[in-house]
C-alpha cells in the first residue's frame, strides 16, 4: 500500500507547473509547501528561518523568500498579505542567496528559478530605459547585476543607462568591464543572443556611440560600433551606425 501511494504522490508531482519545483535542499516543509503552491505559508516560515541563528546562515530560505517574492509578483491573490515591491524583494533575497550559496551549487541546480526573477526585473528595467527614463533604469539594472555579476550584456546596457542618467564616472566602469568580456566572447564565438535584452543591447550601442562621437571621441566610438557589428553581424541598425560614424571625419574635431 505505502508504495502505492508513494508512486501516486510522484505521479501528481509531475504534473505540478514547473516554476512550483525546487531542486535540491534540505528544508522539506519549505519544499513541499512551495510545491503545493502554498507560496504565503512558505514565505512565512522561510523569513522565520533566516531569523533563526542556526539557520541564517543556510542559502536556501533565502532562495525560497526569493522565490516566493516573484510569485508575490505575478500571483499576488496567493498572498494573505500586499507586497510594496514584490519583484525588488525578490532581487534583494536572490542576492543574500547567491552570497550564502558559497559552493553556487544550489544556484547552479535552480538557475531557471532565479532567470525567471531576473527576466520580470528586466522588463521592468527596459520599459524604463525605453522610457528615456535612465535613472529609474540604472537602479533597475543594478539591482538585477547584484544578483547576476556575470551578466556582461545587463552590465554594458546598465553603464549607458547611467551615462545618459549623467552618472558618467561609474557609467564607465561599468562600460569598461563588459567591454573586456564581449570582446573576448567575440573572440572566441561564444557570445549568445539574449531574447530578454537584445533589442536594447542594440539601442544601448547606438546611444553610446552617439555620446562618444558627440564628446570628440570618434575613434572610440568607431571601435565599440566595430565591436557591436562582429557580435550582432546581421542587425541593420548597427549597420547603419556603423556607416553613420565612418562617413564622419575622425579629423573633423580636431579642425574644429
Amino acid at each position: 500500500m505505502l508504495i502505492r501511494i508513494s508512486t501516486l504522490f510522484l505521479a501528481l508531482f509531475s504534473f505540478l507547473p514547473s516554476n512550483a519545483q525546487v531542486a535540491g535542499g534540505d528544508f522539506q516543509k519549505l519544499f513541499d509547501w512551495y510545491a503545493m503552491e502554498d507560496y504565503d505559508r512558505c514565505a512565512y516560515k522561510a523569513e522565520s528561518y533566516t531569523r533563526k541563528d542556526k539557520y541564517r546562515r543556510s542559502p536556501e530560505p533565502y532562495l525560497y523568500m526569493a522565490l516566493c517574492m516573484y510569485q508575490a509578483h505575478i500571483n499576488p491573490e496567493a498572498f494573505d498579505d500586499e507586497f510594496k515591491d514584490p519583484i525588488k524583494d525578490a532581487l534583494k533575497y536572490a542576492y543574500k542567496f547567491r552570497k550564502k550559496d558559497k559552493t553556487g551549487e544550489l544556484y547552479q541546480m535552480n538557475k531557471r528559478q532565479i532567470d525567471l526573477i531576473r527576466e520580470e526585473a528586466l522588463d521592468r528595467a527596459l520599459f524604463y530605459f525605453n522610457d528615456n527614463d535612465y535613472y529609474k533604469a540604472s537602479s533597475e539594472f543594478k539591482r538585477i547585476l547584484k544578483v547576476m555579476p556575470g551578466d556582461f550584456n545587463v552590465a554594458f546596457i546598465t553603464g549607458v543607462a547611467m551615462i545618459n542618467a549623467r552618472n558618467v564616472t561609474e557609467g564607465e566602469r561599468n562600460i569598461a568591464a563588459s567591454l573586456d568580456s564581449l570582446r573576448i566572447q567575440e573572440k572566441e564565438g561564444t557570445f549568445e543572443k539574449d531574447d530578454v535584452t537584445h533589442n536594447v543591447l542594440i539601442k544601448s550601442f547606438i546611444s553610446y556611440t552617439n555620446y562618444l562621437s558627440d564628446n570628440s571621441q570618434q575613434n572610440k566610438a568607431l571601435e565599440i560600433i566595430t565591436l557591436g557589428r562582429q557580435l550582432v553581424p546581421d542587425n541593420t541598425t548597427l549597420k547603419a551606425q556603423y556607416k553613420k560614424l565612418y562617413a564622419k571625419d575622425p579629423e573633423d574635431d580636431e579642425e574644429e
